[in-house]
């Protein structure tokens, strides 16, 4: 039995020998524009526990946090960290634990499974698939509350924001999780490689490491980000615990003890991962599907040396291909973009590493980034900073710890007047054209015998001594020095050849220019391909097929019927290194799906690499597919496919639109709560006195809390009208076919007295 129709039998029970009367609603108030609604976000707030059936058959909680509800039908945005068993996370199930009453403990409720996540970005989404009596869940016939994305995007420096999630009372850390608002304002944001400015949201608001995983909402009350952090150890020395907390008697002995296992928890949390970020994690998991590539399986069977972090510069720009453009030592009074490059490699998404930044010797949590995921892959140029705050004058060291170890630091002035010295900047390389001009090719050429490139260079004096110096792989290729005598201003051309003996060869490079002993600027670059006009083609017969084994079979085109099992992306290849990074983007009807960067892992050549696009045990909605293929930033190759009638069903984007009801119920003589009460709402097609107790005939039903509130889980249509029936235990039952919704409302409060019976 459902629990909808257990509560109706309930209610039958209850008023048996009553009539029901229709009453006039009394107090509404209406609520003209958006606002944030804490009782909703509460509400849609859970509690995720990791679980596992230990020795003594107990159910012992290993890992815990908070999570959001972004779909009725039982849809979860929540950490990585929090829902997959690594770490210290040792489990096999997923609990999900429901507020029911404001002020309480969440209830331990349903069973979810993870369908979607990015370990590098720390996020994931969950789905509700059991009860916690192990009973499916018809998830169509669910309407839990949830709350609308937001745009990420729109947030301000300054913008106030609320965050919500699971944190034990401050008066008593040892007792039960209740969720919290905590109100707090956006001191900034970290920019990060490959996401861009805005990788985290930055606030200076206390919020308890339990509350990571839970939602950041904007004044409107939309979802706006996820607060991040990782429980590592902070100490810089890798051989401290994370701090943790012990809930429960998991060894039976009677008391919770040091004996017990121990939950991580991870210190405050400052930064919170945009929701734009998790958009398309939240698309794929609604749309079940799901991507795979041909040469994961190897990927996953590396094995990788010690983890750096070595080479650390500073810029105060990144150009389009994500290299610096200039290389500085101390900046002005006033900035507001600063950035640290550094190299790295050995490392591997999900691993955790931090940025701890020091002004005149003291921690600023403002510049600094709490233990987060590594989301760049094995090796390559990174870089970490900000471009939105002010930086105050000082002396600042940068200090970067993988999985808690201090590894590389830095420093940097910033104070004074702006410097008028000698600059190299802004490095472009690209193809020759019949005008002995450069056609910037970005930072992807072709294989060829001559690297060409070009810089801009600014109040270099005459026999000023300057170098350049080109690295095939990290090893040295060629290097000129000699005396300036280019000019005070303006752009210089460089390139580099490789020899009949030792030609130049398909991979990665970099430039590095130096005036004196001093790096200026430096550039990474990809050789790959063959040169087709100005451009390299790397990528070519691009299509898509519905069968794959050795070759493309199937249907083989652009155009595909409804119910298509799996669409594979097909293609050839040319002359691309072992390890050069490769970035593959899928997107339905211009809605970003998945974005995943690997190195390569094929052979130098070849033909039919694929890609799939699969929904297990379904077939793939229709829509309008398409596939990118990238080295760096620049889209190398691109296809489109139809699927169906090529446009995703409307229903998909469905949103929480409509009217929040929300109220209090009090007893008529004491003006106190009351408990319990249940409100029930009818579907529009149904009134007071034709109703028959039939589940089909609910719209949704709600319980009060402790203090008499209710918020309806469901919101209501405008523009329309809905009978209302409400019953507590020892009162007259009200009933009303009167709650009008009207286009302009956003929000429905009632006060109702309840008489005793």
């Amino acid at each position: 039995m459902s629990a909808l129709k257990r509560c109706l039998v309930w209610l039958i029970a209850l008023i048996v020998g009553c009539m029901l009367v229709g009453l006039p609603l009394p107090k509404v108030v209406r609520a003209q524009g958006a606002d944030f609604d804490p009782d909703l976000t509460r509400r849609a707030t859970v509690q995720i526990m990791q679980v596992f059936t230990n020795a003594l058959g107990r159910t012992v909680i290993t890992c815990l946090g908070s999570g959001t509800l972004v779909s009725a039908d039982g849809l979860i945005l929540t950490n990585a960290h929090i829902a997959l068993p690594i770490g210290g996370c040792q489990s096999d199930r997923l609990i999900v634990a429901l507020t029911l009453r404001l002020e309480e403990a969440p209830v331990p409720t349903y069973y979810a499974e993870v369908v979607n996540y990015n370990i590098g970005w720390n996020l994931a989404v969950l789905r509700i698939t059991d009860t916690i009596d192990d009973l499916p869940v018809n998830r169509e016939a669910l309407s839990l509350p949830f709350v609308e994305l937001g745009s990420s995007e729109e947030v301000r420096l300054d913008s106030t924001l609320s965050f919500v999630g699971y944190a034990a009372p401050e008066r008593d850390p040892a007792a039960d999780s209740v969720s919290q608002v905590i109100r707090g304002t956006v001191s900034g944001f970290t920019a990060e490689a490959r996401v861009g400015d805005r990788a985290w949201i930055k606030t200076r608001a206390a919020i308890p490491g339990t509350m990571s995983g839970g939602g950041a909402y904007d004044l409107e009350g939309r979802l706006v980000g996820v607060p991040t952090v990782e429980p590592v150890s902070s100490g810089g020395t890798g051989s401290e615990q994370p701090e943790c907390r012990r809930i429960q008697d998991s060894n039976g002995d009677g008391r919770v003890d040091d004996r017990d296992v121990c939950i991580p928890e991870s210190g405050f949390v400052n930064a919170i991962r945009p929701s734009r970020l998790a958009r398309s994690l939240i698309l794929a998991a609604r749309l079940g599907i799901r991507a795979t590539a041909q040469q994961e399986t190897a990927l996953n069977l590396r094995t990788r040396g010690t983890p750096t972090f070595s080479r650390l510069l500073f810029s105060t720009g990144v150009d389009p291909s994500g290299m610096p453009t200039s290389v500085i030592r101390s900046v002005p009074t006033g900035i507001t973009r600063l950035y640290l490059f550094f190299d790295y490699s050995q490392m591997s998404d999900g691993m955790i590493y931090e940025l701890r930044v020091l002004r005149d010797g003291l921690l600023d949590p403002t510049f600094s980034l709490a233990p987060s995921t590594w989301s760049g892959g094995e090796s390559g140029l990174w870089y970490i900073g900000s471009a939105a705050q002010v930086y105050p004058n000082g002396e600042y060291e940068y200090i970067l710890f993988i999985e808690g170890v201090r590894v590389a630091n830095a420093s940097i002035i910033v104070g004074g007047s702006a410097s008028a010295g000698a600059e190299f900047s802004n490095i472009i390389f690209g193809v020759l054209s019949l005008e002995n001009t450069l056609v910037s090719a970005g930072n992807v050429l072709p294989v060829s015998a001559t690297i060409n490139a070009e810089f801009a260079f600014n109040n270099l004096s005459e026999g000023q001594v300057w170098r350049q110096v080109w690295y095939y792989d990290g090893v040295p290729l060629a290097g000129v020095e000699g005396t300036w005598t280019g000019g005070s201003n303006g752009k210089y051309s460089v390139n580099a050849s490789g020899t009949a003996e030792n030609p130049l060869q398909p991979g990665r490079y970099r430039l590095e220019l130096y005036i004196g002993d001093n790096l200026s600027a430096t550039s990474d670059f990809v050789m790959a391909g063959g040169q087709v006009a100005y451009d390299a083609e790397i990528f070519s017969n691009l299509t898509f097929a519905s069968e794959m084994a050795q070759e493309p079979g199937g249907i083989i085109g652009v155009t595909f019927p409804e119910n298509l099992i799996d669409l594979y992306a097909v293609f050839s290849w040319r002359d691309i290194v072992t390890n050069t990074p490769i970035t593959w983007r899928w997107s339905v009807d211009d809605n970003l799906l998945f974005e995943v960067t690997q190195p390569w892992l094929g052979d130098l050549s070849g033909s039919s690499a694929w890609l799939r696009l699969s929904v297990p045990g379904g077939v793939l909605p229709s829509g309008t597919y398409k596939i990118e293929l990238l080295i760096g930033t620049a889209v190398e190759a691109t296809a489109s496919a139809r699927v169906g009638l090529g446009q995703l069903p409307v229903e998909i984007f469905t949103v929480s639109e409509g009217v929040a009801f929300r109220g209090r119920l009090i007893d008529a003589e004491t003006k106190e709560g009351v408990r319990g009460a249940a409100v029930i709402i009818l579907k529009p097609d149904f009134d007071v006195r034709d109703f028959t107790w039939q589940s089909i005939e609910v719209y949704d039903l709600t319980f009060t809390d402790s203090e008499g509130h209710f918020l309806l889980p469901k919101r209501l249509t405008r523009d329309e009208f809905y009978s209302v029936i409400v019953i507590a235990k020892g009162y007259l039952p009200l009933s009303t076919d009167g709650l009008e919704v009207k286009a302009t409302d956003t929000v429905i409060e009632v006060s109702w007295e309840l008489s005793r019976d």
